[in-house]
């Protein structure tokens, strides 16, 4: 039987392989859960370091600096209530140091270390005692939750990982999918330091009344819910209705 070749035009292209919308979904959804199981992995190995530095290292590597604070009324009444809040006994064994930023923004944060900083705006703007030790409260909430430290050992372990992966060029879609991830995971953190913050004004002071002064000054913000998503704090509305009910669950176990 003599053998007649197909015509080049009629020959199947099998070059391109299985290109259908299924087999696409399928590889697209591998890349997913290696990415996310890697996100994973390498956030618990940046925490776990973290969470293995003694305090005294934290304090000898980045402990605050004595700085000259400003003399006015209201530096006296966030020194006084910083001191009240660190006299407090379960706190983790740092150089707690406030310091105040002269800028109008109502901002406060907590550095490695033991810093914690309020701005100048924040401390004129905050009139009552409880509303500014609740803000204290909270900053002290991310040195005992070590949040700076697992910020500071993720962003090392990403920038890490990334270059390896990617030689040190990472395409855009990475920077933001790791960006949305990182803003999740900070949105935690704030809430985990608005419990500690709440429970430490409580235990201290005990009453919880007055603590939501500075939330309830910035909820109305017109422009805050269509950033929630990608912010790194949680919606303002969102934590006072969180807070509320741990203040009526604290208010009850101090009644019994």
């Amino acid at each position: 039987m003599k053998f007649v070749p197909k015509r080049l035009e009629r020959t199947a292209d099998v070059s391109r392989g299985d290109t259908t919308w299924v087999s696409f979904l399928k590889n697209a959804l591998s890349v997913v859960i290696v990415f996310a199981l890697g996100y994973l992995a390498l956030g618990l190995l940046a925490d776990l370091l973290a969470h293995s530095i003694p305090d005294r290292w934290e304090a000898r590597i980045w402990g605050p600096t004595t700085l000259t604070p400003p003399e006015t009324e209201e530096w006296d009444r966030a020194r006084e209530t910083f001191e009240r809040l660190v006299a407090h006994g379960d706190l983790r064994d740092l150089p707690y140091e406030l310091s105040m930023a002269l800028t109008h923004d109502p901002n406060a944060f907590a550095l490695p270390g033991g810093a914690v900083t309020l701005t100048k705006g924040l401390i004129e703007s905050v009139e009552s005692e409880a509303g500014l030790a609740f803000v204290l409260a909270h900053e002290l909430g991310h040195h005992e939750q070590r949040h700076a430290l697992r910020r500071i050992g993720r962003r090392l372990v990403f920038s890490v990982a990334r270059g390896l992966l990617f030689d040190a060029n990472p395409t855009s879609v990475v920077d933001a999918t790791l960006h949305l991830a990182e803003s999740g995971y900070s949105r935690r953190q704030e809430t985990e330091a608005d419990e500690f913050g709440l429970r430490l004004v409580h235990e201290v002071y005990g009453d919880t009344q007055g603590c939501l002064e500075f939330f309830e000054q910035i909820e109305e913000s017109p422009d805050e819910r269509w950033v929630a998503f990608a912010r790194s704090h949680p919606l303002t509305s969102e934590r006072i209705d969180t807070l509320r009910r741990l203040q009526a669950e604290l208010s009850g176990a101090g009644e019994r």
